[in-house]
């Protein structure tokens, strides 16, 4: 987590611990992100409790991850896959879009 005396505003502590593991994402993020180095550290946004977004700051870059909460759902909801594979189509287009690294952990 970011020191909350330096943290931007609009961003929370993620949850103590994170809903996920953040040792298994930088070692994801190790191995599929050209020039990643680590280590990072995790805020949540305060908005976006539908689908939980969170800064991940590294030394040399920021990143942002949007995932599914936790527990069932509806096979149609919080259908962040969709965005993905959106940002993804834009990404050659004259839509700015952010650059999208991956639809899923695996």
């Amino acid at each position: 987590m970011t020191d909350s005396t330096h943290r931007a505003p609009g961003l929370r502590d993620a949850a103590d611990p994170p809903a996920f593991d953040t040792g298994r994402l930088e070692l994801w993020m190790a191995e599929h992100i050209a020039g990643f180095a680590g280590p990072i550290t995790v805020d949540q946004f305060a908005g976006g409790q539908s689908n939980p977004t969170y800064l991940v700051e590294s030394p040399g870059r920021r990143y942002v991850l949007r995932r599914k909460p936790p527990g069932r759902l509806l096979p149609s909801a919080h259908a962040v896959d969709r965005e993905f594979r959106v940002i993804v189509a834009l990404a050659d287009t004259d839509v700015p879009v952010a650059h999208g690294y991956a639809g899923r952990l695996q």
